[in-house]
């Protein structure tokens, strides 16, 4: 006698771990260093940094701060670049 078989729902990927807070510090010095070490901005970086890493991107490809989940227009970042925010 054959017993019908029910499929298995196909199991959702385990959520990535949260970046160790090494990982950010790590990567918040490569964005410090890569935007000419200018000072006052730590918070800023640490919070790319994080952001960065939840997203995926590698430091070798975070060459701007214009990455899509910060939320910053390239027009927004015009005015920034005109101020010397950046």
């Amino acid at each position: 006698m054959n017993t019908p078989t029910i499929a298995q729902p196909p199991s959702l990927p385990l959520p990535a771990a949260p970046p160790t807070e090494d990982e950010i510090r790590d990567y918040a010095n490569h964005l410090y260093v890569q935007h000419g070490s200018v000072n006052g901005y730590d918070d800023d970086n640490w919070r790319e940094a994080e952001a960065c890493l939840r997203a995926g991107i590698p430091k070798e490809s975070s060459r701007t701060r214009m990455h899509h989940h910060t939320q910053i227009t390239e027009r927004a970042a015009l005015a920034l670049v005109k101020h010397g925010k950046y």
